[in-house]
């Protein structure tokens, strides 16, 4: 039975050749495509045709070399290189008129990986034509000429994909980086806005009622004890709520947050009515409910004089509309026209759009916190 450990050193060299790529699968070419024309030039004792083919070999290897440096791609350098490579051969075909079928599969691997890549594997199948034509108008032999053919299109196309999906590597792996990161910074941004509609919330709830029970000190101090108790009651439940959603297990609904909701308005003295539907709603869009409540009641009790207050929530068309209305003149919307727009709003126009939503806010004769959302919504 093979074990973990012993599957470990592949993925790690294919790791390793994945991202430290070089040209190494190419100069296997060099020594395999030029050492018969190397051992003829030795045999014949002709120095310069010796000098020639190591010549041919200096330059098949820069061609094939450079793509591999620090712009990992190739260049117009490159392609002079490959040019140069390719006046060599043909000037070593002229001279010594032997080694045609060795030398187009080396100039077809050396344009896949030295020209530019819209134009590489063009270079290539023209490499493979003309050798095809040359070694079979040489030979008159037509499995010459296809073997010779194929020979440098398989070389050339090989080398070309092993490129390719090199670079693709890197570039999955960087995408796969900025994903990372933006996925972090999405996260950043939902905590820090579901931190701010929770505690946002519970101190505007806090306010209210420190503000009733000290009211309420000197006439009623059994209705300012109650206050204070009240006070204490929602300390401990943001605590233990602000606990769980560090946790990860925090979870809103659209009926708790409607009767909180209901409570502390009513305590704020805004007398509040509620239609709800009664179909149920998939968990995801009562939960979002949930948050346009909370938020909507927060900005009345932070920013508004009201005293009256309609939640009305319905579904037609596979969409549940809900609209939080107050009659307010808002405290800071005359100075501050954009406080309508505040930082709690913006979270829950995020939230709502996330969800395929709509959400609008109207200032006018009264303060409007519209937000329609599909039943079934799909997140974005």
């Amino acid at each position: 039975m093979t074990t973990i450990d012993e599957q470990q050193p592949a993925p790690r060299t294919a790791a390793w050749l994945a991202y430290r790529p070089g040209p190494w699968l190419a100069l296997i070419a060099a020594p395999v495509l030029l050492v018969a024309p190397l051992v003829a030039a030795i045999a014949a004792g002709d120095p310069a045709r010796i000098a020639y083919v190591v010549l041919i070999g200096v330059a098949f290897g820069v061609a094939v070399s450079r793509p591999f440096g620090a712009g990992r791609r190739p260049s117009a350098l490159t392609e002079i290189v490959f040019v140069a490579l390719l006046a060599l051969c043909a000037g070593y075909l002229v001279l010594w008129h032997s080694d045609q079928a060795l030398l187009f599969p080396l100039l077809a691997v050396a344009a896949s990986l030295a020209i530019r890549r819209r134009w590489a594997m063009g270079i290539v199948g023209s490499v493979a034509v003309t050798g095809a034509l040359a070694v079979g108008f040489e030979t008159l032999s037509l499995g010459a000429a296809v073997l010779v053919g194929f020979a440098a299109f398989a070389g050339g196309a090989g080398n070309y994909l092993v490129q390719y999906y090199v670079a693709l590597a890197h570039e999955l792996d960087r995408t796969r980086e900025r994903l990372a990161a933006a996925a972090v910074a999405e996260e950043r941004l939902r905590f820090s806005r579901d931190l701010h509609d929770l505690l946002g919330h519970s101190f505007s709830v806090i306010a209210v009622k420190t503000e009733a029970a000290r009211r309420l000190m000197t006439p009623d101090p059994d209705a300012a004890a109650a206050h204070i108790s009240d006070v204490e009651t929602i300390a401990r439940e943001a605590l233990s709520e602000v606990r769980s959603m560090v946790a990860g297990s925090r979870a809103m609904s659209l009926g708790p947050e409607i009767v909180n909701a209901r409570r502390t308005l009513e305590d704020a003295g805004v007398a509040t009515s509620v239609v709800l539907p009664q179909e149920p709603m998939p968990v995801a869009v009562d939960a979002l409910l949930g948050w346009v409540v909370r938020e909507a009641a927060t900005n009345v009790l932070r920013h508004s004089v009201a005293r009256e207050c309609a939640i009305e929530i319905s579904i037609a068309d596979q969409r549940v509309t809900i609209d939080f209305s107050d009659d307010g003149p808002s405290r800071t919307r005359a100075s501050q026209p954009s406080a309508a727009d505040g930082s709690g709003l913006r979270g829950l126009r995020e939230r709502v759009e996330a969800m395929g939503g709509e959400f609008a806010v109207e200032v006018g004769r009264r303060f409007r916190v519209t937000a329609v959302v599909p039943l079934q919504g799909s997140a974005r």
